[in-house]
């Protein structure tokens, strides 16, 4: 018999109990994590991603059965989450699906799993993570579970805004952690923080004197308009609490920094048209602009329509 012959059989042969050997190892593994066993990180052959996708499987037929998740089941599902992401720590379903359904009755489990999905380099470009463990940290984790939940939010918030550029709620959930944090302290430059829509109102100026007085970043080269927004801010602040000083001393800031050159109403801070002798708003007499010196006609161009005088 041929050399390369015997090779072959014996090859052959090892191949056939070798996989023998896999198949019942396997076999008593599926029983394993059927009645609910845990898999290791140490790869199985090359069969983690296999192994994640039976528990996904199974994870998903134990959800269903449930009719609702309390604190009785929030450790059992937290519990298999972990084992189906030890195997595919790139399954992205898992993170979404699995900390959500965690974020009412445990929110401090959901946002470790979604911090764990938001720190895998290989999801680099996932948005959501980052934003919903955000959400999360401001919307159900207390200060008493953690005191630095809100600098963790806005982490959380920074890295979303750079992964998802074009989405300017991102830039302004971002800009409210941040002027909760303002409230939280309960100052900024000297100046008490009196509500949500004030602190909103400091981030946001901070953010316009940070660029320069320029627009702000989202990441890589979008960026938002921040005029707008600070004028949109000042008029929510100054209605929430119309005599407070320490907002109306805010808005004078901002008025005079940002939105010197727009003719507002003074009282509640209203654009008005040229000619105007009040605000169509509330009523407020405002500062007329765009008219003849002479007849107080409204100026069309370098020449005033009704008398001829030169502007």
């Amino acid at each position: 018999m041929k050399k390369s012959v015997i090779t072959s059989l014996a090859v052959m042969l090892i191949a056939i109990f070798a996989g023998g050997f896999l198949s019942a190892f396997l076999i008593e593994r599926q029983a394993e994590i059927i009645n609910g066993g845990t898999v290791g990180k140490a790869p199985l052959g090359g069969f983690n991603k296999f192994t994640s996708d039976v528990q996904w499987m199974l994870f998903v037929n134990y959800a269903g059965s449930l009719r609702s998740v309390q604190k009785e089941n929030v450790g059992e599902i937290y519990r298999r989450l972990n084992a189906i992401l030890n195997n595919d720590p790139n399954l992205e379903i898992a993170y979404n699906v699995g900390g959500m359904m965690l974020s009412v009755r445990d929110p401090m489990k959901a946002v470790d799993i979604f911090t764990r999905g938001t720190n895998n380099p290989n999801l680099k470009d996932n948005w959501k993570l980052p934003f919903f463990a955000a959400h999360i940290l401001e919307r159900y984790v207390t200060d008493e579970d953690d005191k630095d939940r809100l600098k963790k939010a806005e982490e959380m918030l920074r890295i979303a805004a750079s992964r998802n550029p074009s989405m300017p709620y991102i830039f302004s959930a971002l800009m409210r952690i941040r002027g909760q944090r303002y409230k939280q302290k309960g100052t900024w430059n000297r100046i008490t923080v009196v509500n949500d829509k004030h602190a909103y109102l400091c981030a946001l100026f901070d953010e316009w004197r940070k660029n320069g007085g320029q627009e702000g970043t989202m990441g890589g080269e979008a960026t938002v308009d921040l005029k707008p927004m600070l004028l949109q801010a000042c008029q929510r602040a100054k209605a929430s609490a119309p005599d407070n000083k320490d907002i109306l001393m805010t808005v004078d800031k901002v008025m005079k920094k940002v939105l010197e050159d727009q003719h507002l109403c003074l009282q509640c801070l209203a654009a008005y048209a040229p000619g105007d002798k009040f605000c169509d708003q509330c009523g407020n007499q405002v500062e007329q602009y765009g008219v003849c010196v002479k007849c107080k006609t409204v100026l069309k161009g370098p020449y005033c329509a009704n008398c001829g005088h030169k502007k």
